[in-house]
């Protein structure tokens, strides 16, 4: 955990650093959206978990020639995972209704690179960290006895690193929308099963299956050079055109007042 801690910190401390605007590179993001998950593994099947996304990140440009930017991205995140099954028999007599819902939650250390075109999709790949901070298990309605402390062969593993593959568009000036997919690379758990008839069924790994859809807000991004971008690539579109002239000339206006005010 303490790992953990000191990551989230050099984040934020990338994040609010501030610099001269000319020469920034880091820029800083904050997202938020959901998650929807399922446990490979469980005999739960279906992205039927929903649960929630949010954290900061950081974006370093590493490599920039003509409409491609490469950027180095860390993010510190919490992940809600998990899985879910609705009732499936009555459970009159024996209390057995199929019922199964398990809530993970997790404090993940995301790194990524990205590839940019045009300054307005990114696609991204790696890996990440997480460390399982919550965990509740109902089976049939029933809380189960599975926890953090829980010491059994089918205990879950408290770490779990998983491979991630990411998409962004931008939708309005340095507001994206993001999809990404993550799954584990190692098992969080193996779990051994019974036949209705009490017999011993093969055990099985599990591995978390996660689809995110989020939106992300960049603080610190060139609006400048986005500026440059919307003209250079919808030129052909004269409303789009001048709204990106009017918008540079509006702070051309603001900065030679301020200017003006000082000399007085």
């Amino acid at each position: 955990m303490k790992k953990i801690y000191t990551l989230l910190i050099l984040t934020s401390l990338l994040l609010f650093s501030t610099t001269d605007a000319d020469a920034q590179i880091v820029k800083g993001e904050g997202f938020l959206g959901f998650n929807l998950s399922q446990v490979d593994g469980d005999k739960a099947y279906g992205y039927k978990r929903l649960g929630l996304h949010a954290g900061l990140g950081a974006l370093v440009p590493i490599y920039q020639k003509n409409n491609l930017i490469i950027d180095f991205a860390l993010e510190v995140a919490f992940n809600q995972k998990g899985a879910h099954q609705r009732q499936i028999y009555s459970g009159a007599n024996d209390g057995i209704t199929g019922e199964y819902d398990l809530y993970l939650n997790y404090l993940e250390v995301p790194v990524l690179i990205y590839f940019t075109d045009k300054q307005i999709t990114s696609f991204g790949i790696g890996a990440s960290y997480g460390r399982l901070v919550g965990l509740k298990e109902y089976e049939h309605g029933n809380l189960t006895d599975v926890n953090l402390s829980y010491t059994g062969v089918d205990k879950y593993d408290l770490n779990d690193f998983c491979i991630l593959a990411d998409v962004k568009f931008r939708i309005h000036e340095r507001l994206k929308l993001g999809v990404r997919f993550q799954y584990s690379m190692d098992k969080i758990r193996t779990r051994p099963f019974y036949l209705v008839n009490g017999n011993p069924d093969c055990p099985r790994d599990q591995y978390n299956n996660t689809i995110t859809a989020r939106l992300i807000y960049v603080f610190n991004e060139d609006r400048s050079q986005y500026l440059y971008d919307e003209y250079e690539f919808h030129g052909d579109n004269p409303r789009i055109h001048q709204k990106a002239v009017d918008k540079k000339l509006k702070k051309l206006r603001k900065q030679q007042e301020r200017e003006e005010r000082k000399n007085k």
